[in-house]
């Protein structure tokens, strides 16, 4: 009976979790056949969840899943999922504490792609 007890008491503590602020430093983008960086200063919020989840946390508040694609003691590597034909990747680089995220898309309609690099640090936020 006892040995149940500590079970649940266990289980009942939350896991472990913590969140990474991504601070971009540039940002490329690449439409209409013209490709230009400028300086960003947009912050972005990953947290990792119950179960080695992820979420991306909107300026809104607002959570997002994310999907891990890959995740080992150098990467983390994960999905952001999109409304439109193309992708959205973030690959944390944890040993350089740096990261970058892609987005490319395709409109059928405009018949035109474009894409947006972040690059920037990885800024260790909290545990929980």
């Amino acid at each position: 009976m006892r040995y149940i007890a500590v079970l649940i008491a266990i289980l009942a503590q939350p896991a472990l979790a913590f969140d990474y602020e991504l601070a971009a430093e540039r940002e490329c983008t690449y439409a209409s056949n013209r490709y230009e960086c400028v300086k960003s200063s947009e912050r972005t919020l990953l947290r990792q969840v119950r179960g080695g989840r992820w979420q991306g946390v909107n300026p809104d508040g607002r959570a997002v899943d994310l999907t891990v694609m890959k995740e080992d003691e150098y990467v983390l590597i994960l999905e952001d999922p999109v409304l439109y034909s193309g992708a959205s990747i973030i690959h944390v680089m944890k040993k350089t504490g740096r990261f970058f995220w892609s987005k490319c898309s395709y409109s059928e309609i405009l018949k035109e792609d474009d894409s947006t690099v972040r690059v920037g640090k990885l800024i260790l936020k909290a545990q929980r």
